[in-house]
């Protein structure tokens, strides 16, 4: 049965980034200037957000007064409130107030918790809800929009106002630092002389909604939005380019798009050589690779959590002018897929628009934004199905050490991956419980890796990994391990199920301070709109030897 058609606008957004607020940001791309500079304290060429200079809101961490100030903006705006039942509040980021357990001695501060960061910020605003917190490594931003969306399709609400952002520190640059990704001189996406990424930091806030009358002129949708994970490695992103171009051709697809249709492509173009290889591969496997395409990351540098609130309103902002801004940094293409890739701005004529991002984890996402009078009737409709619980598993407790007892639960299973000995605790536990949970269900399905999701959620992220991580820098007696680093992301736990039983289909990470069944909701409302014909989900928590690990899976019925 289908669903009422309802489409989904953009809204009034604020951004901030290392070329200053939305207005200033806007204008110095327009004039070819980069926010990147040499920042002596973290010793690298990154951007640093350049904000109002104001001083923090008293009481809050820098990050969370820059979310509320967006938010602010957005809500006056807009002429909505947080604290209305119609409306729900969206948070990504990356790694929150991370900076918060530097020389914290183990004692883990209450707002380095990334649920507790959002709960802050939803509080202040007497939100109605509690916040619904993403943290999907650099696909954060675009997952956003794309949960934002499927909730605004399925009728839970008719608003939904969405913040990104992450700030740079020690902990972030010394972690891409060990990964020797990071360049020496502003990064140059796609070039035959690109040599890493330029990290930056920003804060993006914006509505989403079905009302058309709080629509941003011109109005612009979301037409169409996925997530899928490349099922290939934890660090590397696939070779084929297959994770991604999923991602793409499932949001064209929900939006009605042609390739012959899409007038630009923003894509996530970190300037590292696999990522943008990769890319260059999945823009031709989309049929995408005559449609002008961009970077942003030579501007504000890689913004993690933010890129894909920040970047998706600045492509936003390109679609409505007609215009693809050049490519920072490019002069001549060095990936093995060409693309139109221009260092100058270039004049569009065209209603669609597909942005893409890609991260640690495996995982991929993309949206359509579409022109008013580009929208096809049929972008928003959703099948209903019913959904049905298949199995049930819970990781059980023990009084033995949790090294000691996962290694006896991994012999048990007589299996051959030895990479699991590599992984965080936290990845070993979701493992474990989804080889109990699915390895005797999954063998019997037909089910393509793309119909498969995977929603968890859990209240510590990576703060176990985490605490590992910032002790290395702390104490200054090792190298910063990459080994340890990549962990230090939720959903990894994620990737590593995912690599195992090559799901390929959603994969979304919640955050929040206690298990609300926000996995299994999102979850079935992923089922039973026709997204995915069968999901894993659940919680998964693990911090200082404690765990706790409940997964389900479910399919149509």
């Amino acid at each position: 049965m289908a669903q009422e058609v309802r489409h989904i606008w953009l809204g009034a957004d604020s951004i901030v980034t290392a070329l200053g607020n939305r207005r200033d940001t806007l204008s110095s791309i327009r004039e070819y200037h980069t926010g990147l500079r040499l920042d002596e304290a973290l010793g690298m060429v990154c951007g640093r957000m350049i904000g109002d200079g104001s001083e923090p809101i008293q009481g809050y961490t820098r990050l969370e007064s820059h979310v509320i100030r967006a938010v602010e903006q957005v809500l006056e705006q807009s002429c909505i409130s947080l604290a209305d039942k119609n409306v729900r509040f969206i948070f990504s980021s990356t790694k929150g107030n991370i900076e918060r357990i530097e020389n914290c001695g183990g004692e883990i501060p209450s707002e380095a918790f990334l649920g507790e960061c959002a709960r802050r910020i939803a509080a202040y605003f007497h939100a109605a809800f509690p916040p619904i917190t993403i943290s999907n490594a650099c696909i954060s931003g675009v997952s956003a929009f794309v949960v934002g969306q499927r909730l605004l399709l399925s009728g839970v609400c008719d608003h939904v106002v969405i913040a990104g952002g992450d700030m740079l520190s020690a902990f972030i640059a010394e972690g891409f630092r060990a990964f020797k990704s990071v360049s020496g001189q502003p990064c140059r996406p796609y070039d035959k002389d690109r040599d890493g990424l330029s990290l930056g930091e920003a804060c993006g806030a914006l509505l989403l909604t079905t009302c058309r009358s709080k629509a941003l002129e011109p109005a612009v949708a979301v037409s169409g939005g996925a997530v899928t994970n490349d099922a290939n490695h934890i660090s590397g992103p696939s070779r084929t380019g297959d994770g991604l171009y999923y991602s793409i051709r499932a949001a064209m697809r929900q939006a009605g798009v042609e390739p012959q249709e899409v007038a630009m492509v923003n894509t996530h173009g970190t300037a590292t050589l696999y990522n943008d290889e990769m890319e260059s591969k999945a823009i031709h496997l989309a049929g995408l690779e005559n449609a002008p395409l961009n970077s942003l990351k030579g501007y504000i540098g890689h913004t993690l959590g933010a890129s894909g609130v920040v970047e998706t309103l600045i492509s936003a902002q390109e679609l409505r002018e007609g215009i693809v801004y050049g490519t920072k940094g490019f002069s001549k293409s060095g990936v093995p897929c060409p693309l139109q890739v221009s260092a100058a701005h270039v004049r569009i004529n065209g209603k669609h628009c597909v942005k893409t991002a890609s991260g640690f984890g495996g995982c991929n996402a993309a949206v359509v934004l579409s022109l008013e009078d580009g929208l096809h009737s049929a972008s928003s409709r959703n099948a209903a199905f019913e959904v049905r619980e298949v199995a049930a598993y819970t990781l059980p407790l023990s009084d033995k050490p949790f090294a000691e007892f996962i290694r006896e639960e991994f012999k048990k299973l007589q299996s051959p991956n030895m990479k699991f000995y590599k992984m965080s605790d936290l990845s070993k536990a979701a493992y474990i419980a989804a080889e109990r949970l699915i390895g005797g269900v999954l063998d019997q399905t037909n089910l393509a890796p793309e119909e498969v999701a995977l929603v968890l959620a859990n209240r510590s992220a990576s703060l176990d990994t985490d605490l590992q991580h910032q002790r290395i820098l702390d104490e200054k007696k090792e190298p910063v391990s990459p080994a340890v680093f990549v962990y230090t992301l939720p959903n990894v736990a994620a990737g590593e199920i995912c690599i195992r039983h090559k799901i390929q289909g959603d994969n979304t990470f919640f955050i929040e301070n206690q298990d609300s069944g926000q996995a299994e909701n999102y979850a079935r409302l992923l089922v039973a709109g026709g997204y995915a014909k069968a999901a894993v989900c659940g919680w998964c928590d693990f911090l200082d030897g404690k765990w706790d690990v409940r997964l389900k899976w479910l399919e149509r019925k």
